[in-house]
């Protein structure tokens, strides 16, 4: 099958794979070939794919996926569309982790309406947190 994942910035990867495991916002779930067409919403967190000689690792944020079925080629497609994605060995830990510390300080002093604003920060949290969690399952130093 046929992976693609895709940003506002350009696309990131364009793959062969046998199999990938996507963080769905009702829970992570895999897609092997021969899928049934699926369409889901995706949470910041961490997708992994493998392809025959070849595997990834990518931090990926908001966005969407979709499993299309078979084309002329008789390759089933799975179109991945996220607001942002970073590779594992991409993830500046740092940074991820002086992010992290920051937003979480941030949330739990929250004491106004649960608002939009309140929103960007979990949602800015939990990219830090897949970031982190990508960059572990690269390398678990």
């Amino acid at each position: 099958m046929r992976l693609s994942v895709t940003t506002p910035r350009g696309a990131l990867v364009d793959t062969a794979v046998e199999e990938l495991t996507a963080p769905g916002l009702l829970g992570e779930f895999g897609v092997l070939p021969g899928h049934v067409p699926l369409m889901s919403a995706l949470k910041p967190g961490v997708l992994t794919y493998r392809a025959a000689d070849h595997s990834g690792t990518l931090a990926v944020g908001e966005g969407f996926l979709q499993v299309a079925p078979s084309g002329a080629n008789g390759e089933d497609r799975v179109l991945v569309l996220v607001d942002q994605a970073v590779n594992a060995s991409g993830v500046d830990r740092a940074a991820a982790e002086k992010d992290l510390v920051k937003l979480e300080g941030e949330i739990n002093a929250w004491k106004q309406e649960l608002d939009g604003h309140y929103k960007a920060l979990c949602v800015r949290r939990d990219w830090a947190m897949a970031q982190l969690s990508a960059a572990a399952r690269l390398n678990p130093s």
